[in-house]
């Protein structure tokens, strides 16, 4: 269902406290917001957002999860899901949320990419390496970010030799 205008309207103005950095404001915003739209997809999204911005982890991962509900075959969910528990739980039971997404999403580069990147601060270098492997033949791109992510500083070296050769 199309978002009326209204509504349209006090979103983007959430979206534009957000990109200021006017955190409070945004939350007014959504809060103010009629109940029965709260768990709409759009209105979710700005939500998560403002709550990876203000790092209220508990909060983003209800977000995410509900839009997992929402749209179970998008991948985006899945990843913010654990990004958001890796800082409310811990990176090993956000590796689980990937582990499943992986089955879902075999294709999805952000996911391997972040399996190689707690792989990597859980210690297991060989692991690491085989996701972001995989993660780089999906989209190369990432390459240059995979360079100045502090999580995979464990496999820089390696990763730079490999990236040099190709």
């Amino acid at each position: 269902m199309p978002l009326d205008p209204e509504l349209q309207r006090r979103l983007s103005t959430a979206e534009g406290y957000l990109m200021l950095g006017l955190f409070d404001d945004a939350a007014v915003e959504l809060d103010s917001l009629p109940a029965e739209t709260q768990g709409r997809e759009e209105v979710l999204t700005v939500r998560l957002a403002l709550c990876q911005a203000t790092e209220r982890w508990a909060a983003m991962q209800a977000a995410a999860r509900r839009l997992l509900d929402l749209e179970p075959a998008s991948s985006d969910w899945c990843i913010a899901l654990a990004y958001a528990t890796r800082r409310a739980e811990s990176i090993e039971q956000a590796r689980l949320i990937l582990m499943e997404a992986l089955d879902r999403h075999p294709l999805e580069p952000l996911v391997h990419y972040n399996l190689a990147c707690y792989d990597c601060q859980l210690g297991d270098v060989p692991s690491a390496k085989q996701f972001i492997e995989r993660a780089l033949r999906l989209k190369p791109s990432m390459g240059r970010m995979a360079l100045e992510d502090e999580d995979l500083a464990p496999i820089w070296a390696s990763l730079a030799h490999d990236l040099s050769e190709e």
